[in-house]
């Protein structure tokens, strides 16, 4: 990938991540009112999990050779994964669509997979890159069905 795609990239991810975020602001006391699911961790640490998750995803994206069928389809499943991760707090927090949210974030557990498969002949290291992530989103998934079954 060229220097200049690659920027786009991780501007595309860090604006995506600030953008979701400000769909977060104010909500700690309406949160602080939910029942959360075993092993929630403290509030401030989901920020700085999605952010890391970011930027392991545009790392992978990194790998993909936009001339090949398979890496246009990582690319477009780069882009659908920042289309979910924008579209998750607004689901959760500001439309209160719980349930909505959880299905988001099993759907981008599933890009991600699906990613890792499309890039297994690509590179080793941009597979593992997004285990993390499969992992992040499978546990907010948890989390968030914990919150839709215990309020």
């Amino acid at each position: 990938m060229s220097g200049k795609r690659a920027a786009l990239h991780y501007l595309l991810a860090a604006a995506t991540g600030f953008l979701a975020s400000l769909f977060t602001l104010r909500i700690g006391e309406e949160f602080a009112k939910l029942k959360t699911p075993f092993l929630f961790p403290p509030i401030g640490l989901i920020p700085v999990g999605w952010a890391i998750v970011l930027l392991l995803s545009v790392s992978a994206a990194r790998y993909a050779d936009h001339e090949t069928e398979d890496g246009r389809k990582v690319i477009t499943a780069f882009y659908v994964s920042l289309a979910l991760i924008f579209a998750w707090p607004v689901m959760f927090f500001r439309l209160d669509a719980k349930l909505a949210g959880a299905i988001i974030l099993l759907l981008l557990t599933g890009v991600w997979l699906h990613s890792m498969k499309l890039l297994r002949p690509v590179s080793e290291r941009a597979r593992k890159l997004l285990l993390p992530c499969c992992a992040w989103s499978g546990y907010l998934a948890y989390l968030n069905i914990g919150v839709c079954l215990m309020n």
